[in-house]
């Protein structure tokens, strides 16, 4: 775990944003708290921001600035890049009209916004502090909104990022971005963190750390500050707009559209040109009660065919204006395929003279309805659900309706064939059995049991199977040459093996994307060394991509595809992120450095030499030196010539696999270890300390038939040794 950019160790200090709770802040004037409380209070803010998963994760403080509608907060209370709410005493609720300013290093953010009438704080200055003064915060710790409380400043203290202030006050989640307060009434500091291991240790940001900021602020619409997670405007055309968003492959849609029942829909760039065509997208409902699907045979406007689940049931119909009486329901159907509050496939194949529409890949309703012969494909849904959609694809040059018609039999028979074990015909149950014995309700329940156990089984088999589809997927990949394995891909498919659903096209398709939009930018003559700090630019100042430093372990820092949609990520993550738009980019200057506890790039510079860049700390550039004193200070090790030699990318793929082991193990025990275990041995099978480790994690869980296997080909791979003893001996035990 890495030490924090303030030089102090995350396992016993931690920011003070609180886990979907509310929390705290402060006031001015030489007074008591109660008078504080009384005047102040109503310049506090109250921030809520959306998490990795899109929903609410956290809960932070700011205070109002001035009366143009500037807030101070801490920059992690406004999760980098993701949506947030400002909300006020009286319950209004505000989004940010902009990142008016922001500063990674102290973890400073001013957020801009609409509303008048706004009573600011008056800012102190910090170079005067002493050691011993009274301080104050007012706020909403652990969710007791409109607390105050005093302490005593402790002193301030110098870490990496500069100077902190430490207070002895009882500070909980939830106060992060409050002010802190002198007795007269000035903010003195922006609360930041507390210890965890004792409830008066706490530190603040300095107020003065603010002022650089005042006076050169980098401002950005918020539009632009969320900007990957606006639509691709390379893919998608919104129409009756609601609230579209994506991130990479998936799009959501959230509100009401201006079309009839709430309509609102997007359009794929690509126009099918001739029939016959088929387009297929994944769609999951936030809301059952709600609709959304497929469009197709669209005019850009309100006419247009849709398919599209609606309570539980499957609709074709047909739009031709804008209100109720344009609208023709052309089939209906109730289908036992379709997954309520799960993902659903959805496609159409629209021939010159039928349109069939598959769920799930069943033929669910076939339509001869020709009014609508040509036009526009995309995604819509009606009126207060939300919607998520993945894996849009449209397909004519090539397209096959014998194709579809054998995958669709096959994917039949072999449902078949798995269920016919399990399966009972529900509508046509005996009502005795074969002794003429009435069913009673205990026998109904033992059926039901069965066939439980049945789908837990089935389940279980299926992540079996797409483990070791993604084994073998990689074990393929490697056994090419090392010059044409593809390290984004095999990346990627790491991150597959925890999300079947995953689509590393999408991904690839982006990485492109970005090394594009970079390789525009150059104008001759380009240094490569201007190249390369152009890509640096791109991802850490213009886009804010940034080391994960408050939630390093959490498992979406080490899928690279959810290091792309929210741009935060670990070391080995952001650097194979980097290597692959250098490659995009035509670049040859940019090697791994994997160093112990920390992995980085090397670049070769125009001049010969090399240098490193770290790029979790956003691209700074470090001295051979002074990578090797952060290895030291970070692992209290030394960097030996063999750690500078650069791996292979089958080493970076198994590095990027024990992160995921160790972090599943620390948090979800040993069982949860495991499989990474398995996906490790599969690249590298003869590597005795990973057969070691597994054989002592399945011994250990109870396992011992398959521990004695592992123990069994350790001792064939080990020489004859003490060690090797040791490990006969237990073997013989089991």
């Amino acid at each position: 775990m890495p030490v924090p950019r303030n030089g102090l160790h995350s396992s016993v200090f931690s920011l003070l944003v609180g886990c979907c709770l509310p929390f705290l802040a402060c006031h001015s004037e030489p007074l008591s708290e109660a008078t504080l409380f009384q005047e102040y209070s109503d310049a506090i803010v109250t921030i809520r921001h959306m998490g990795r998963e899109g929903r609410e994760q956290g809960v932070g403080t700011g205070f109002v600035m001035d009366q143009e509608g500037r807030i101070i907060t801490s920059l992690h209370v406004i999760g980098e890049a993701r949506r947030v709410k400002v909300i006020f005493s009286d319950g209004a609720e505000y989004e940010p009209e902009s990142i008016w300013a922001w500063d990674r290093n102290q973890d400073l953010a001013v957020l801009k916004i609409s509303r008048e009438n706004l009573t600011p704080l008056p800012l102190g200055q910090s170079s005067n502090l002493t050691t011993g003064q009274k301080v104050m915060a007012l706020g909403n710790p652990m969710g007791l909104e409109r607390s105050v409380v005093g302490g005593v400043l402790s002193g301030v203290r110098q870490f990496t990022q500069g100077p902190m202030i430490q207070i002895a006050i009882p500070i909980e989640p939830g106060n992060s971005g409050g002010p802190l307060f002198d007795v007269q009434g000035q903010v003195i500091g922006v609360m930041n963190m507390k210890s965890t291991l004792t409830p008066n240790l706490g530190f603040a940001t300095p107020i003065d750390g603010i002022r650089p900021l005042l006076e050169r602020p980098n401002s950005m619409a918020w539009s632009q500050w969320l900007r990957l997670g606006a639509l691709d405007e390379t893919r998608w055309v919104t129409g009756q707009p609601a609230m579209w968003s994506s991130k990479v492959g998936r799009v959501r849609v959230d509100g009401v559209g201006e079309g009839f029942g709430g309509r609102a829909y997007c359009h794929w760039v690509q126009r099918p040109e001739h029939q016959p065509y088929q387009v297929e997208v994944m769609v999951r409902l936030t809301d059952e009660s709600g609709a959304a699907g497929i469009i197709f045979g669209s005019d850009g406007g309100d006419t247009h065919y849709g398919f599209y689940p609606s309570n539980s049931q499957l609709r074709l119909t047909r739009f031709e204006g804008p209100s109720v009486y344009d609208w023709t329901i052309l089939d209906q159907v109730r289908s036992s395929h379709y997954r309520k509050g799960d993902w659903n496939h959805l496609r159409v194949v629209h021939r010159p003279d039928t349109i069939d529409c598959y769920l799930n890949d069943v033929l669910v309703i076939q339509s001869k309805d020709r009014d609508l012969v040509s036009g526009q494909v995309g995604i819509t849904k009606f009126r207060q659900t939300g919607a998520e959609f993945m894996s849009f694809r449209v397909r004519e040059d090539g397209f096959s309706e014998s194709e579809v018609t054998h995958a669709d039999g096959l994917r039949q028979e072999r449902e078949k064939a798995l269920l016919e074990a399990y399966l009972m015909d529900s509508g046509n149950l005996p009502t005795s059995g074969g002794g003429g014995e009435k069913w009673t309700s205990e026998d109904y329940r033992q059926v039901a049991e069965k066939l439980k156990k049945g789908a837990n089984f089935f389940k279980e088999k299926a992540e079996q199977t797409h483990r070791e589809t993604i084994a073998e997927a990689l074990q393929k990949m490697f056994q090419s040459p090392e010059g044409s394995v593809d390290l984004l891909k095999a990346a990627l498919w790491i991150a597959r093996h925890d999300q079947p659903s995953l689509d590393a096209s999408d991904y690839i398709h982006e990485v492109e994307r970005m090394a594009l939009a970079i390789q525009k930018r150059w104008k001759e003559p380009f240094s490569q060394d201007q190249k390369v700090e152009s890509i640096i630019t791109y991802l850490f100042v213009e886009n804010g991509f940034h080391g994960s430093f408050t939630d390093y372990q959490h498992a979406s820092n080490s899928y690279l595809n959810k290091v792309i949609e929210d741009r935060e990520g670990l070391p080995i993550t952001l650097s194979v992120l980097f290597m692959a738009l250098a490659e995009k980019c035509g670049l040859d200057c940019i090697k791994p450095l994997p160093l112990p506890g920390h992995f980085m790039v090397r670049q070769q510079l125009a001049s010969g030499d090399e240098q490193v860049i770290d790029l979790f700390e956003g691209g700074r550039r470090l001295s051979f030196k002074e990578a090797d004193q952060m290895a030291w200070e970070r692992q209290g090790v030394t960097v030996d010539s063999q750690q500078m030699q650069i791996p292979s990318k089958k080493d970076i793929i198994l590095r990027m696999i024990r992160n995921l082991q160790i972090f599943a193990g620390s948090e979800a025990g040993l069982e949860a270890s495991l499989p990474y275990l398995d996906l490790a041995l599969a690249l590298d099978a003869f590597n005795t300390s990973l057969l070691l480790e597994r054989a002592s994690t399945r011994l250990r869980m109870g396992l011992r038939d398959d521990a004695k296997k592992d123990f069994k080909t350790l001792l064939e791979l080990l020489p004859a040794d003490d060690s090797a003893e040791s490990i006969r001996e237990l073997y013989n035990t089991l």
